[in-house]
Formats: C-alpha cells, sequence, structure tokens
C-alpha cells in the first residue's frame, strides 16, 4: 500500500481522488491546499507519491515540484492538472515530475498514471512532449507562465509580487517581457492569450463570466467550475457574474442571455424561482445566513425536485460581496424514495397478517389442548403449554408489556440467587467494588433460566461490571456450555426477554457447545 500526499485547492477534486486511490488500494496520509502546507506535510509523512495540481495558491506548483525534488531526487510527483498539458507536461518533465495527466483525460488514464508512476515507469503522454509543441507559449519561461498565469486570474502586480515571492519591480520586468514575446499592447490581452491557451485552469468549462469581478469572488471560479452540479455565483444585487456549463445546461440557457441576469429578469428561471428565490437571497445578503430550499419547479414543460441552496461570500473587512449557490435535481431520488416507502409499508402490512395469523393459530392450539381435557400430570403436558407461552410472548413484539419494574440490585448477588438451583453451574464473581444499578431483577431472572436452559448443564458464567461516565453502569455476562435443547422457540424466547431488557445479546452456536453474551447499559445506583 503506497503513501500519498494530494495537494489540490478543491475539495471536489480531493474527494475524488482519495475514493479512486482508496479503490487501488492506496493510502492517503495527507492533502494540502497551497505549496508551504504541502512543503511541511511532505516533509512530517515522508509520502511514496505526491499528486498536485499545478494551479495553487502561493509559488505554484511547478515551483512546489522544484522543491520537492530539491529537497529528494527520489521522490515521485504526479502532476493532474487542469493546465494545458501541450505547454506544462514538458515543464513538469524538466522539473524532474514522474508523470502528467490532464484533468480533462478519462480516469482509466488516471488509474494507470498511478500505477506506472508507484512503478517507477514514467508516464508521459508522446503527443504532449514533441518538440515545439507549446506553440505561442512555448517561448515563455516557466517563471514567465506563471507571471501570465496570475495575471489572467486577475490579480495586481502587488499581490503577484506576494504569491511568487518577489519585488515589484521584478513583476513589471516580466510583464514587459512577456508583452515583447506575445506581441501585444495590454494586460487585458496578455489575460486573453492566456485564457485562450488553455493557462487558466477551469476557464473553458465555465460558461459565463462577468468582467472586473472582487477578488474574493473570482477565487470561487475554479470550485464553480469543477463541481458536479450546476452552480453560480451572484452580486449583492442577485446579477448572476458566472456561472458553470452545467448550470446553463440545466436551464436550457446561454451565457448571453444568463450573464448579468437576475431572479426579476430571468425568463428562463421557473416562476416557483422568482417568486421564492428573491427574498431567500436578501436575508443571505443581510444577515449572511446560508439559505436551503427544496422546490417543485416546471421546467421545460415537466415538473422536477430541485434542492437548492446558498452561501454568502464577504471580503477581508466582512463586508458583503455576493452569494455562491448551487442545486441538485432530486427528482429521481424522490421517486425512488416513494418506491421504498411503498415497498416498506406494503411489507409491513404483510408482516402484521402473518402475525396475526400466527397469533390466531396459537390461540385454536392452546383451545384444541385445553379442550383434551387432560390430566395436569400428563408427561410433556407441562413443557408444549410453556412452549406456547413462550411462543405466545415472541409472535409478536409489539405486545404490550409492563416496564421493567427497576430497583437498585447489586448485580453479582442477583445472579446468585438465580443460580441458586443450578449445582451444577459455575459462576465466576467479579473482583473489586460490588457495584449496584438499576434493573428488574424478576426479568432478568427469568431472562438467565431461560438461557441457562438453552445452553444446558454444566455452565460457566461469568460477570463482568464498570462504571461509566454520566452515572452509567455497563454490565457484561457471558454463558457458555453443551447445547441443550435445540429449540427455536426457546432461542426467540430468549431473544425476546433481552429486547425487553434493554440489552444486546449475541449467541454463537457449535457442534458441541454454545456460548450467550448479554451487554447491559444501567443506571449507576448509590453504593
Amino acid at each position: 500500500m503506497a503513501r500519498v500526499l494530494l495537494a489540490d485547492a478543491t475539495p471536489i477534486v480531493r474527494d475524488a481522488l482519495r475514493t479512486l486511490l482508496e479503490e487501488m488500494g492506496q493510502a492517503v496520509v495527507a492533502e494540502a491546499v497551497d505549496v508551504p502546507t504541502a512543503l511541511s506535510l511532505a516533509r512530517e509523512e515522508r509520502p511514496d507519491l505526491v499528486i498536485l495540481e499545478l494551479n495553487l495558491p502561493g509559488a505554484g506548483g511547478l515551483d512546489l515540484l522544484r522543491r520537492l525534488r530539491a529537497r529528494d531526487a527520489r521522490q515521485k510527483v504526479l502532476v493532474y492538472s487542469r493546465q494545458n498539458p501541450a505547454h506544462f507536461a514538458p515543464l513538469c518533465f524538466q522539473a524532474g515530475a514522474s508523470g502528467f495527466v490532464s484533468k480533462s483525460d478519462d480516469t482509466a488514464l488516471l488509474r494507470k498514471a498511478i500505477v506506472d508512476v508507484l512503478a517507477g515507469r514514467a508516464h508521459f503522454a508522446r503527443e504532449h512532449m514533441q518538440p515545439g509543441g507549446g506553440d505561442v507559449l512555448g517561448s515563455l519561461t516557466p517563471r514567465e507562465l506563471s507571471v501570465l498565469q496570475l495575471i489572467a486570474e486577475g490579480h495586481s502586480n502587488v499581490r503577484i509580487a506576494e504569491q511568487l515571492r518577489i519585488s515589484f519591480k521584478t513583476v513589471s520586468t516580466y510583464k514587459a517581457h512577456l508583452l515583447e514575446k506575445l506581441h501585444v499592447g495590454s494586460s487585458v490581452e496578455l489575460a486573453e492569450i492566456a485564457r485562450r491557451n488553455g493557462l487558466v485552469a477551469g476557464y473553458p468549462s465555465v460558461a459565463a463570466v462577468a468582467e472586473n469581478l472582487p477578488a474574493e469572488i473570482a477565487l470561487l471560479r475554479e470550485l464553480v467550475d469543477a463541481a458536479p452540479n450546476p452552480m453560480f455565483v451572484r452580486d449583492v444585487d442577485s446579477r448572476l457574474l458566472f456561472c458553470n456549463q452545467r448550470f446553463l445546461d440545466y436551464h436550457r440557457v446561454s451565457a448571453d442571455q444568463a450573464l448579468g441576469t437576475g431572479f426579476s429578469d430571468s425568463p428562463w428561471l421557473s416562476p416557483e424561482y422568482r417568486d421564492s428565490l428573491p427574498a431567500r437571497f436578501r436575508k443571505v445578503v443581510e444577515q449572511g445566513v446560508p439559505v436551503t430550499v427544496t422546490l417543485r419547479i416546471e421546467l421545460s414543460g415537466s415538473y422536477r425536485v430541485v434542492h437548492a441552496w446558498m452561501v454568502p461570500c464577504r471580503d477581508s473587512s466582512g463586508q458583503p460581496t455576493g452569494v455562491l449557490g448551487g442545486l441538485q435535481d432530486i427528482t429521481d431520488s424522490e421517486g425512488e424514495l416513494l418506491e421504498w416507502r411503498d415497498r416498506a409499508l406494503a411489507a409491513e402490512a404483510q408482516l402484521h397478517r402473518i402475525r396475526e395469523i400466527g397469533t390466531a393459530a396459537m390461540e385454536e392450539l392452546t383451545a384444541q389442548v385445553a379442550g383434551l381435557e387432560l390430566h395436569p400430570a400428563t408427561p410433556g403436558l407441562a413443557g408444549v403449554l410453556e412452549a406456547l407461552r413462550r411462543l405466545r410472548s415472541t409472535s409478536n413484539p409489539r405486545d404490550d408489556h409492563p416496564a421493567p419494574a427497576s430497583r437498585p440490585c447489586d448485580l453479582g448477588q442477583v445472579v446468585v440467587r438465580c443460580l441458586a438451583g443450578y449445582p451444577a453451574c459455575h459462576f465466576k464473581q467479579p473482583h473489586g467494588e460490588a457495584l449496584r444499578g438499576w434493573l428488574d431483577a424478576e426479568l432478568f431472572g427469568q431472562w438467565l433460566a431461560a438461557a441457562l436452559e438453552l445452553i444446558g448443564e454444566p455452565t460457566r458464567v461469568s460477570l463482568a461490571t464498570r462504571a461509566a461516565r454520566q452515572g452509567q453502569l455497563l454490565v457484561r455476562l457471558e454463558a457458555s456450555g453443551a447445547q441443550g435443547p435445540h429449540s427455536l422457540i426457546l432461542q426467540q424466547y430468549v431473544l425476546r426477554l433481552a429486547q425487553r431488557l434493554n440489552a444486546r445479546i449475541g449467541i454463537e452456536r457449535s457442534d458441541q457447545s454454545l456460548a450467550i453474551d448479554l451487554e447491559l447499559e444501567l443506571a449507576l445506583a448509590a453504593t
């Protein structure tokens, strides 16, 4: 089993990777969301494999890759990224990565890459390693690519300097080099080239994006893009700032139609949405309270059941900047739930009929035995009547029984009294302080007598008690011996009495022996 460290800022991606690795028999020992955390965890955990996304907060994944390899040249690193493989696969190879897989590739390819890298084999797609594959961005250095990526994400020069731990003046120098190499005249054109060439993770899939997003809101774009369900971000006035393609596909609307619209001016939203969500939206913005709601809406002529949610977004000063929301269509799940509920009700009705038939049959059989007017001393008669009584007691667990008459008891003394009529029974008494608990001693005696009859003689009985927190007394009684009568009625009677005691019971049967364990949780009584 390999020990794996995940370095990815997106929770959904980490969850999916953890599930995949567990299915493959590997163990995720740690998860990191940025470069400093990943370096620290790699030092502490010494993983066999690091799976990393290049688009990490801080200096970025390429810098992390170089530092991991500089610290330990044997460290296996598999890059699993949304970044354009034509540009980044060769760079990762040069930096010492063991493999590169694009997040747009099939999961089977990721599985193979993990197997290859753990086995010591490199995993890079041949088409991504051809000379000159970088085209427009092929002439850029790794640091220039990092600066270009941060420009495309909307960061200022000061913020870029903080992320890459370089000076503000150095950022300006890199930007000048980029303008010259890419033959453009502004940062807007640089960002467009980066996005067009897949340098910004998740950009192609984010279907609608407004311009000049607040920094806190812009950071949500990758999360929205990676979400498996429709998701969106709106500003404080409910205008749609951006959403993923799943959102557009679900509502059957284009990005041009959706971008910038509020609830009231979105005819593609169902009337149920337009009527019920604005008030809840204001509550999210004004009070900062997350909201969830389940609606039955009409969509393209058919009704769907939708679970929608919204959470507030705030800036560093605590002021509201927008709302992150999403929805999940649970129509099929609700239909399945109703179907299973109907099946459960039908099964319960069938069970009730069977119990009624069983109860009526026992009453009829009891009446027939009584009609024989047999002498009470008739051999076997007492056993038949007792079996009928026990069967009646166990046939319907819903039958009313008097509530247990609990009183303070010394459990050891109760067991000794119960075993007085069993000379072949060996009892191992508990050591230490005698603890008392609230117990229906008579009902417990009935259970122990039935259990001993089921086991047969000779029997070994042991009792263990201990006080727990919150005034609880934990009791465990074990009884074992040669098998007594193999009676299904008696066994069900023992189980039914244990149920009335609110106890947990286990019965283990072998060819020549039978063991019963009973566990009770009682209120501790004063000694």
